[in-house]
Protein backbone atom coordinates (compact mmCIF):
# COMPACT_ATOMS: atom_id res chain seq x y z
CA UNK A 1 0.00 0.00 0.00
CA UNK A 2 1.01 3.82 0.58
CA UNK A 3 3.62 2.79 3.10
CA UNK A 4 5.65 5.95 2.28
CA UNK A 5 6.75 6.53 5.98
CA UNK A 6 5.37 5.29 9.46
CA UNK A 7 3.33 8.39 11.15
CA UNK A 8 1.26 8.24 7.68
CA UNK A 9 1.02 4.93 7.29
CA UNK A 10 -0.28 4.48 11.16
CA UNK A 11 -3.34 6.91 10.80
CA UNK A 12 -4.99 5.05 7.69
CA UNK A 13 -3.85 1.68 9.72
CA UNK A 14 -6.32 3.36 12.32
CA UNK A 15 -9.01 3.49 10.04
CA UNK A 16 -8.04 0.79 8.04
CA UNK A 17 -9.11 -1.33 11.47
CA UNK A 18 -12.17 0.01 12.28
CA UNK A 19 -13.33 -0.64 8.42
CA UNK A 20 -11.89 -4.26 9.02
CA UNK A 21 -14.53 -4.57 11.46
CA UNK A 22 -17.15 -3.06 9.20
CA UNK A 23 -16.40 -6.08 6.28
CA UNK A 24 -18.13 -8.62 7.38
CA UNK A 25 -21.08 -6.73 6.00
CA UNK A 26 -19.98 -8.05 2.67
CA UNK A 27 -19.99 -12.08 3.23
CA UNK A 28 -23.10 -11.64 1.68
CA UNK A 29 -22.34 -9.64 -1.73
CA UNK A 30 -23.69 -12.02 -4.55
CA UNK A 31 -23.57 -10.92 -8.34
CA UNK A 32 -22.27 -12.28 -11.42
CA UNK A 33 -19.16 -13.86 -11.25
CA UNK A 34 -17.71 -15.26 -14.52
CA UNK A 35 -16.51 -14.34 -17.82
CA UNK A 36 -20.24 -13.47 -19.46
CA UNK A 37 -21.56 -10.95 -16.90
CA UNK A 38 -24.19 -8.34 -17.94
CA UNK A 39 -24.54 -4.87 -17.88
CA UNK A 40 -25.59 -3.01 -21.47
CA UNK A 41 -22.00 -3.23 -22.58
CA UNK A 42 -21.88 0.20 -23.42
CA UNK A 43 -20.85 1.87 -20.66
CA UNK A 44 -18.82 1.54 -17.16
CA UNK A 45 -18.35 4.10 -14.19
CA UNK A 46 -14.70 4.28 -12.68
CA UNK A 47 -13.77 5.15 -9.21
CA UNK A 48 -10.14 6.28 -7.94
CA UNK A 49 -8.80 7.91 -5.01
CA UNK A 50 -7.07 10.11 -6.89
CA UNK A 51 -8.62 13.01 -8.92
CA UNK A 52 -8.40 11.72 -12.59
CA UNK A 53 -9.22 15.14 -14.49
CA UNK A 54 -6.28 16.22 -16.11
CA UNK A 55 -4.09 13.38 -15.79
CA UNK A 56 -2.35 10.78 -17.86
CA UNK A 57 -5.14 8.40 -16.43
CA UNK A 58 -7.73 10.42 -17.86
CA UNK A 59 -5.97 10.88 -21.03
CA UNK A 60 -5.52 6.46 -21.04
CA UNK A 61 -9.59 6.11 -20.22
CA UNK A 62 -10.37 8.82 -23.21
CA UNK A 63 -8.16 6.57 -25.32
CA UNK A 64 -9.76 3.50 -24.51
CA UNK A 65 -13.13 5.20 -24.91
CA UNK A 66 -12.36 6.39 -28.51
CA UNK A 67 -10.79 2.39 -29.60
CA UNK A 68 -13.60 0.78 -27.72
CA UNK A 69 -16.74 2.94 -28.74
CA UNK A 70 -17.32 2.75 -25.00
CA UNK A 71 -18.52 5.24 -22.56
CA UNK A 72 -16.76 5.74 -18.63
CA UNK A 73 -18.07 7.63 -16.21
CA UNK A 74 -15.44 8.74 -13.44
CA UNK A 75 -17.01 9.52 -10.53
CA UNK A 76 -16.23 11.87 -8.14
CA UNK A 77 -12.85 11.28 -6.61
CA UNK A 78 -14.13 10.52 -2.99
CA UNK A 79 -10.20 11.81 -1.23
CA UNK A 80 -11.31 11.23 2.34
CA UNK A 81 -11.90 8.03 4.09
CA UNK A 82 -11.49 6.19 0.87
CA UNK A 83 -11.48 3.04 2.28
CA UNK A 84 -14.71 3.75 3.94
CA UNK A 85 -16.72 4.78 1.49
CA UNK A 86 -15.30 1.86 -0.82
CA UNK A 87 -16.73 -0.81 1.50
CA UNK A 88 -20.12 1.01 1.85
CA UNK A 89 -20.25 0.45 -1.95
CA UNK A 90 -19.65 -2.57 -1.89
CA UNK A 91 -21.91 -4.00 0.86
CA UNK A 92 -24.80 -1.71 -0.70
CA UNK A 93 -24.65 -4.20 -3.99
CA UNK A 94 -23.88 -1.01 -6.52
CA UNK A 95 -20.32 -0.16 -6.94
CA UNK A 96 -18.88 1.64 -9.57
CA UNK A 97 -17.74 -1.29 -12.34
CA UNK A 98 -14.02 -0.42 -11.70
CA UNK A 99 -12.60 0.84 -8.28
CA UNK A 100 -9.39 1.61 -6.87
CA UNK A 101 -8.15 -0.72 -4.37
CA UNK A 102 -5.94 -0.47 -0.71
CA UNK A 103 -3.89 -3.44 -1.44
CA UNK A 104 -4.03 -4.52 2.40
CA UNK A 105 -7.61 -5.07 1.08
CA UNK A 106 -7.26 -7.38 -1.70
CA UNK A 107 -6.95 -10.55 0.22
CA UNK A 108 -9.61 -9.89 2.95
CA UNK A 109 -12.50 -9.02 0.61
CA UNK A 110 -11.32 -11.48 -1.68
CA UNK A 111 -11.98 -13.93 0.58
CA UNK A 112 -15.33 -12.73 1.83
CA UNK A 113 -16.37 -13.13 -2.17
CA UNK A 114 -16.78 -9.10 -3.16
CA UNK A 115 -13.98 -9.35 -6.03
CA UNK A 116 -14.79 -10.67 -9.33
CA UNK A 117 -12.36 -13.48 -10.05
CA UNK A 118 -10.46 -12.02 -13.14
CA UNK A 119 -8.96 -15.55 -14.30
CA UNK A 120 -11.53 -16.69 -16.42
CA UNK A 121 -11.00 -13.54 -18.34
CA UNK A 122 -7.13 -14.15 -18.71
CA UNK A 123 -7.79 -17.69 -19.72
CA UNK A 124 -10.40 -16.68 -22.32
CA UNK A 125 -8.57 -13.91 -23.92
CA UNK A 126 -5.32 -15.58 -23.80
CA UNK A 127 -3.25 -12.66 -22.32
CA UNK A 128 0.12 -13.13 -22.49
CA UNK A 129 0.82 -12.78 -18.75
CA UNK A 130 4.80 -13.05 -19.08
CA UNK A 131 4.32 -9.29 -20.82
CA UNK A 132 3.79 -7.89 -16.90
CA UNK A 133 6.37 -8.03 -14.03
CA UNK A 134 5.68 -11.05 -11.97
CA UNK A 135 6.17 -10.19 -8.61
CA UNK A 136 3.54 -7.20 -9.07
CA UNK A 137 1.02 -9.29 -11.28
CA UNK A 138 0.73 -11.77 -9.29
CA UNK A 139 -0.08 -9.80 -5.53
CA UNK A 140 -3.37 -10.50 -6.46
CA UNK A 141 -3.32 -13.88 -7.59
CA UNK A 142 -4.98 -15.97 -4.17
CA UNK A 143 -4.32 -19.39 -2.46
CA UNK A 144 -7.40 -20.89 -4.52
CA UNK A 145 -5.91 -19.99 -7.54
CA UNK A 146 -8.21 -16.63 -8.27
CA UNK A 147 -7.32 -13.56 -9.58
CA UNK A 148 -9.32 -10.84 -7.69
CA UNK A 149 -7.85 -7.38 -8.69
CA UNK A 150 -5.99 -5.88 -11.15
CA UNK A 151 -2.49 -4.39 -10.93
CA UNK A 152 -1.70 -1.15 -13.45
CA UNK A 153 1.61 -0.29 -11.95
CA UNK A 154 3.80 -0.54 -9.19
CA UNK A 155 6.42 1.85 -7.39
CA UNK A 156 9.58 0.33 -7.41
CA UNK A 157 11.88 2.06 -4.29
CA UNK A 158 15.60 3.03 -5.25
CA UNK A 159 18.27 4.97 -3.62
CA UNK A 160 17.95 8.67 -4.57
CA UNK A 161 20.98 10.48 -3.83
CA UNK A 162 22.66 13.80 -4.14
CA UNK A 163 25.47 14.05 -6.82
CA UNK A 164 26.61 17.23 -5.87
CA UNK A 165 27.60 16.18 -2.15
CA UNK A 166 28.94 12.87 -3.48
CA UNK A 167 31.49 15.36 -5.72
CA UNK A 168 32.25 17.74 -2.75
CA UNK A 169 32.91 15.16 -0.85
CA UNK A 170 35.16 13.00 -3.02
CA UNK A 171 33.01 9.99 -3.16
CA UNK A 172 32.35 7.22 -5.51
CA UNK A 173 28.94 7.86 -6.96
CA UNK A 174 26.85 4.67 -6.45
CA UNK A 175 26.67 2.24 -9.12
CA UNK A 176 24.72 2.76 -12.86
CA UNK A 177 23.18 -0.91 -12.96
CA UNK A 178 21.71 -3.38 -11.12
CA UNK A 179 24.88 -4.88 -9.50
CA UNK A 180 26.71 -5.32 -5.87
CA UNK A 181 30.16 -4.47 -7.31
CA UNK A 182 31.13 -1.83 -4.75
CA UNK A 183 27.96 -1.48 -3.65
CA UNK A 184 27.76 -4.05 -0.50
CA UNK A 185 25.62 -3.08 2.56
CA UNK A 186 29.54 -2.40 3.94
CA UNK A 187 30.23 0.31 0.89
CA UNK A 188 26.49 1.67 1.53
CA UNK A 189 27.45 2.42 5.39
CA UNK A 190 31.07 3.68 4.23
CA UNK A 191 29.79 5.89 1.70
CA UNK A 192 27.32 7.51 4.42
CA UNK A 193 29.71 7.71 7.08
CA UNK A 194 31.75 9.75 4.68
CA UNK A 195 28.91 12.36 3.18
CA UNK A 196 27.74 13.25 7.21
CA UNK A 197 28.68 16.70 8.44
CA UNK A 198 27.01 16.98 11.76
CA UNK A 199 27.98 20.73 11.72
CA UNK A 200 25.82 21.08 8.55
CA UNK A 201 23.25 19.15 10.57
CA UNK A 202 23.87 16.77 6.90
CA UNK A 203 23.16 12.99 7.21
CA UNK A 204 24.88 10.32 4.70
CA UNK A 205 21.68 8.43 4.71
CA UNK A 206 18.00 7.70 5.26
CA UNK A 207 16.90 3.87 5.40
CA UNK A 208 14.32 3.28 7.52
CA UNK A 209 11.65 5.68 7.40
CA UNK A 210 10.17 4.16 4.48
CA UNK A 211 8.22 0.97 5.91
CA UNK A 212 9.41 -1.12 2.49
CA UNK A 213 12.76 -1.48 4.30
CA UNK A 214 11.39 -3.89 6.22
CA UNK A 215 10.47 -6.43 3.26
CA UNK A 216 13.62 -4.91 0.64
CA UNK A 217 16.43 -5.19 3.17
CA UNK A 218 15.46 -8.75 4.99
CA UNK A 219 14.91 -10.57 1.96
CA UNK A 220 18.24 -9.25 0.47
CA UNK A 221 19.82 -10.17 3.84
CA UNK A 222 18.70 -13.69 3.27
CA UNK A 223 15.36 -13.97 4.47
CA UNK A 224 13.26 -16.84 2.92
CA UNK A 225 9.75 -14.85 3.08
CA UNK A 226 10.42 -11.31 4.78
CA UNK A 227 7.70 -10.04 7.14
CA UNK A 228 4.68 -12.92 6.94
CA UNK A 229 5.22 -15.97 6.56
CA UNK A 230 3.91 -17.31 2.78
CA UNK A 231 0.22 -18.84 4.48
CA UNK A 232 0.25 -15.30 5.92
CA UNK A 233 -0.44 -17.36 9.28
CA UNK A 234 2.98 -16.17 10.77
CA UNK A 235 5.11 -13.36 11.49
CA UNK A 236 8.18 -14.04 10.25
CA UNK A 237 10.11 -10.89 10.73
CA UNK A 238 11.44 -11.39 14.43
CA UNK A 239 13.66 -14.38 12.92
CA UNK A 240 17.07 -13.90 13.09
CA UNK A 241 18.47 -12.69 9.62
CA UNK A 242 15.29 -10.54 9.49
CA UNK A 243 16.07 -8.73 13.28
CA UNK A 244 20.08 -8.29 11.75
CA UNK A 245 18.62 -6.61 8.53
CA UNK A 246 16.28 -4.06 10.17
CA UNK A 247 19.10 -3.74 13.31
CA UNK A 248 21.59 -2.97 10.58
CA UNK A 249 19.84 -0.32 8.94
CA UNK A 250 18.80 1.38 12.58
CA UNK A 251 22.24 1.35 13.67
CA UNK A 252 22.83 3.68 10.75
CA UNK A 253 21.22 5.98 13.71
CA UNK A 254 22.01 4.65 16.60
CA UNK A 255 25.82 3.52 16.20
CA UNK A 256 26.82 5.46 13.12
CA UNK A 257 24.92 8.49 13.47
CA UNK A 258 24.54 8.97 10.03
CA UNK A 259 21.07 8.69 9.79
CA UNK A 260 18.11 11.19 11.29
CA UNK A 261 16.79 10.90 14.33
CA UNK A 262 13.97 9.30 14.72
CA UNK A 263 12.19 12.29 16.73
CA UNK A 264 13.09 14.30 13.42
CA UNK A 265 11.19 12.28 11.04
CA UNK A 266 7.25 12.68 12.18
CA UNK A 267 5.87 15.32 10.61
CA UNK A 268 4.39 14.16 6.72
CA UNK A 269 7.18 14.65 3.96
CA UNK A 270 9.78 15.47 6.22
CA UNK A 271 12.18 13.36 4.38
CA UNK A 272 11.41 14.48 1.07
CA UNK A 273 12.05 18.03 2.02
CA UNK A 274 15.37 17.45 4.05
CA UNK A 275 16.70 16.03 0.69
CA UNK A 276 15.68 18.42 -1.53
CA UNK A 277 17.27 20.78 1.11
CA UNK A 278 20.75 18.92 0.64
CA UNK A 279 20.55 17.78 4.14
CA UNK A 280 20.39 14.04 3.19
CA UNK A 281 22.49 12.90 0.80
CA UNK A 282 21.17 9.61 0.47
CA UNK A 283 17.53 7.96 0.58
CA UNK A 284 15.48 4.86 0.56
CA UNK A 285 11.98 6.15 -1.47
CA UNK A 286 9.46 4.64 -3.75
CA UNK A 287 9.03 5.80 -7.99
CA UNK A 288 6.09 8.08 -6.17
CA UNK A 289 8.96 10.27 -4.91
CA UNK A 290 10.17 11.46 -8.72
CA UNK A 291 7.78 14.07 -9.33
CA UNK A 292 8.47 16.22 -5.92
CA UNK A 293 12.16 15.75 -6.52
CA UNK A 294 11.64 17.07 -9.99
CA UNK A 295 9.81 19.82 -9.54
CA UNK A 296 11.35 21.02 -6.10
CA UNK A 297 14.86 20.15 -6.61
CA UNK A 298 16.18 23.30 -7.73
CA UNK A 299 20.23 23.71 -6.57
CA UNK A 300 21.98 20.38 -7.47
CA UNK A 301 21.98 17.40 -9.41
CA UNK A 302 20.18 14.03 -8.20
CA UNK A 303 19.71 10.70 -9.00
CA UNK A 304 19.10 6.99 -8.52
CA UNK A 305 20.55 3.59 -7.67
CA UNK A 306 19.66 0.25 -6.71
CA UNK A 307 19.39 -0.51 -3.18
CA UNK A 308 22.90 -1.78 -2.01
CA UNK A 309 23.06 -5.67 -2.26
CA UNK A 310 24.15 -8.40 0.90
CA UNK A 311 23.09 -12.18 -0.17
CA UNK A 312 20.41 -10.11 -2.89
CA UNK A 313 19.59 -7.23 -4.68
CA UNK A 314 16.11 -7.31 -4.74
CA UNK A 315 13.25 -4.20 -3.72
CA UNK A 316 9.74 -4.06 -2.61
CA UNK A 317 7.05 -1.79 -4.91
CA UNK A 318 3.90 -0.39 -3.76
CA UNK A 319 1.45 -1.36 -6.51
CA UNK A 320 -1.53 0.12 -8.00
CA UNK A 321 -4.27 -2.01 -7.62
CA UNK A 322 -8.04 -2.00 -8.94
CA UNK A 323 -10.68 -4.50 -9.20
CA UNK A 324 -14.02 -5.16 -10.38
CA UNK A 325 -16.48 -6.06 -7.85
CA UNK A 326 -18.56 -8.74 -8.17
CA UNK A 327 -21.88 -7.09 -8.27
CA UNK A 328 -20.58 -4.69 -10.96
CA UNK A 329 -23.30 -4.03 -13.77
CA UNK A 330 -21.01 -4.06 -16.92
CA UNK A 331 -18.09 -6.50 -15.56
CA UNK A 332 -16.96 -7.62 -19.47
CA UNK A 333 -16.70 -3.69 -20.31
CA UNK A 334 -14.56 -3.13 -16.88
CA UNK A 335 -12.09 -5.99 -17.86
CA UNK A 336 -11.91 -4.30 -21.11
CA UNK A 337 -10.62 -0.98 -19.76
CA UNK A 338 -8.03 -2.95 -17.32
CA UNK A 339 -6.67 -4.57 -19.47
CA UNK A 340 -6.39 -1.42 -21.93
CA UNK A 341 -4.86 0.11 -19.34
CA UNK A 342 -2.24 -2.35 -18.76
CA UNK A 343 -1.48 -2.90 -22.64
CA UNK A 344 1.22 -0.98 -24.60
CA UNK A 345 -1.36 1.74 -25.60
CA UNK A 346 -2.68 2.44 -22.18
CA UNK A 347 0.81 2.03 -20.45
CA UNK A 348 2.47 4.40 -22.51
CA UNK A 349 -0.01 6.94 -21.53
CA UNK A 350 0.57 6.44 -17.87
CA UNK A 351 3.85 6.61 -18.06
CA UNK A 352 3.75 10.15 -19.02
CA UNK A 353 2.78 11.15 -15.68
CA UNK A 354 5.73 9.87 -14.28
CA UNK A 355 4.35 8.98 -10.68
CA UNK A 356 4.32 4.66 -11.29
CA UNK A 357 5.83 2.50 -13.37
CA UNK A 358 3.23 0.85 -15.70
CA UNK A 359 3.30 -2.86 -15.03
CA UNK A 360 3.54 -3.73 -18.88
CA UNK A 361 7.49 -4.48 -18.77
CA UNK A 362 7.85 -3.07 -22.35
CA UNK A 363 6.86 -0.06 -21.46
CA UNK A 364 8.13 0.21 -18.42
CA UNK A 365 11.85 -0.22 -19.90
CA UNK A 366 11.06 3.10 -22.15
CA UNK A 367 11.56 4.93 -18.97
CA UNK A 368 14.42 7.81 -20.25
CA UNK A 369 16.34 10.36 -19.10
CA UNK A 370 15.89 14.17 -19.79
CA UNK A 371 12.62 16.95 -18.95
CA UNK A 372 14.09 16.93 -15.34
CA UNK A 373 13.76 12.97 -15.39
CA UNK A 374 17.76 11.72 -13.48
CA UNK A 375 19.97 10.38 -15.51
CA UNK A 376 19.33 6.76 -14.45
CA UNK A 377 16.04 6.97 -14.08
CA UNK A 378 15.67 3.69 -16.24
CA UNK A 379 16.86 1.52 -13.24
CA UNK A 380 13.26 1.59 -12.10
CA UNK A 381 11.95 -0.21 -15.55
CA UNK A 382 15.15 -2.30 -14.55
CA UNK A 383 13.73 -3.49 -11.18
CA UNK A 384 10.67 -5.09 -12.67
CA UNK A 385 13.29 -8.40 -12.89
CA UNK A 386 14.75 -7.30 -9.12
CA UNK A 387 11.06 -7.23 -7.10
CA UNK A 388 10.22 -8.77 -3.81
CA UNK A 389 6.95 -8.78 -2.65
CA UNK A 390 5.47 -9.06 1.22
CA UNK A 391 3.21 -11.57 1.66
CA UNK A 392 -0.36 -11.17 1.66
CA UNK A 393 -2.26 -12.23 5.41
CA UNK A 394 -5.96 -11.93 6.25
CA UNK A 395 -5.45 -8.56 8.48
CA UNK A 396 -1.80 -6.95 7.57
CA UNK A 397 -3.22 -3.66 8.75
CA UNK A 398 -4.15 -4.64 12.27
CA UNK A 399 -0.51 -6.54 12.40
CA UNK A 400 1.72 -3.36 11.37
CA UNK A 401 -0.48 -1.48 13.43
CA UNK A 402 0.76 -3.49 16.41
CA UNK A 403 4.56 -3.75 15.38
CA UNK A 404 5.36 -0.50 13.86
CA UNK A 405 4.44 1.51 16.78
CA UNK A 406 6.40 -0.70 18.77
CA UNK A 407 9.83 -0.70 16.37
CA UNK A 408 9.56 3.17 17.60
CA UNK A 409 11.89 1.92 20.85
CA UNK A 410 14.24 0.36 18.45
CA UNK A 411 14.12 3.44 16.09
CA UNK A 412 14.72 5.61 19.57
CA UNK A 413 17.43 3.63 20.35
CA UNK A 414 15.77 2.80 23.71
CA UNK A 415 15.81 -1.61 22.96
CA UNK A 416 17.58 -3.98 20.34
CA UNK A 417 15.00 -4.62 17.10
CA UNK A 418 14.88 -8.29 18.21
CA UNK A 419 13.67 -7.32 21.90
CA UNK A 420 11.00 -5.35 20.59
CA UNK A 421 9.45 -7.67 17.53
CA UNK A 422 9.96 -10.88 19.60
CA UNK A 423 7.97 -9.45 22.38
CA UNK A 424 5.51 -8.35 20.52
CA UNK A 425 4.83 -11.44 18.15
CA UNK A 426 2.27 -13.01 19.92
CA UNK A 427 -0.19 -10.23 19.41
CA UNK A 428 1.12 -10.05 15.90
CA UNK A 429 0.28 -13.50 15.03
CA UNK A 430 -3.41 -13.49 17.46
CA UNK A 431 -4.13 -10.54 14.45
CA UNK A 432 -3.14 -12.48 11.65
CA UNK A 433 -5.57 -14.60 12.50
CA UNK A 434 -7.93 -12.11 10.66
Amino acid sequence: MQTIHSNLSRRRFLAGLTGLAAGGMLAGCGGNGNASGGGDGKGLTFLNWQQVKGTPLEQAIQAYEKSSGAKVTVQPAVTQEYDTKMRTLLAGGSPPDVMRINDDFVRGFSEQGALLDLKPYLEKDGVDTAAFAKEAFEFPKQPDGSHTAWVLGYEPRLIFYNVDLFKQAGVPLPPTTWSPDGWTWADFADRAKKLTDPAKKQYGALVYLDTGYEQTFTVNHGSETGIYSTDGAQFTLPGAKEVEALQWATDLTCKDKVQPPWSALQQDNVQNQLFAQGKIAMMFATFGTVPYMRTTVKDFTWDVAPPPADVQQKTEASVIVFCIPKTAKNPDQAWELLKFLAGEEGGKILLQGGAFTPINKKVAAQLAPGGKMPEHIGLFGEAANHLTATNQTKNTLGARELYRPALDQAYNCEKPVGDVLNQIKPQVETALKG
